[in-house]
């Protein structure tokens, strides 16, 4: 039998055109696969989800701190009052009038490249491991991608007597706005609640610690 020599360059052009085709089918099964093709096809409540999740909370410094309307901003220890100022401390407590004026912020930061909104930041505040008081803050705050907004804490409360009982008012305020010490007396735990244009409300189920601003990340070789 005759071979045909011109029909060999036309059976390789067509195991060509297969191995292409195979090819691309292969590449275009990766690209259905990979992570990120699969991020894009989150829905957009899971990617709000996604966002919440990663937005950094923390707790700045103590702005300003009165006890009695006396500054105690910078009291580590009783003996930081005068005899005068602790005796004025211990008098409004017994009349059972001793306000206790804290203002303080939390900085949230969002990583996120959504814009966010903050329906409202619900907080306790602890001393000594002990509920001072809880509030809200931030109703409505904007949380813009890659931005930082600052929220006011704000204490305005009469201190009762169970809160001093068996020690002295200026024992109460040594350390309570020291948020650096080793002892440290004030904490604050925070619950936020979210919500999207569409009106979703979303909250986590329970509150969590804030960390200061200044606190230590781990070095980079503890995190491997």
């Amino acid at each position: 039998m005759k071979s045909t020599p011109y029909l060999f360059p036309v059976r390789i052009l067509a195991l060509g055109a297969l191995l292409v085709g195979t090819t691309q089918c292969s590449v275009s099964e990766q690209v259905k696969e990979s992570p990120s093709s699969k991020k894009s096809n989150l829905s957009v409540e899971a990617q709000e989800n996604q966002a919440y999740d990663q937005i950094q909370y923390r707790l700045n410094f103590m702005d300003e701190a009165k006890l009695g309307g006396q500054d105690i901003l910078f009291v580590r220890q009783a003996s930081d009052l005068t005899s005068a100022q602790q005796a004025k401390l211990q008098t409004a407590l017994q009349a059972n009038a001793l306000p206790l004026r804290l203002r303080m912020r939390v900085y949230a930061r969002n990583p996120s490249a959504l814009n966010l909104q903050i329906k409202q930041l619900d907080y306790k505040l602890l001393l000594d491991g002990r509920e001072l008081m809880s509030g809200v803050t931030g109703t409505s705050a904007l949380l813009e991608s890659s931005a930082i907004v600052t929220l006011p804490i704000e204490v305005d409360m009469n201190v009762p007597h169970s809160l001093v009982a068996g020690s002295t008012p200026a024992a109460f305020a040594a350390g309570l706005t020291d948020f650096t010490g080793a002892g440290r007396r004030l904490t604050m735990r925070i619950r936020p609640t979210y919500v999207n244009a569409a009106g979703r409300v979303s909250q986590p189920s329970d509150f969590m610690p804030v960390e200061l601003v200044t606190a230590k990340r781990p070095a980079a070789s503890a995190r491997r």
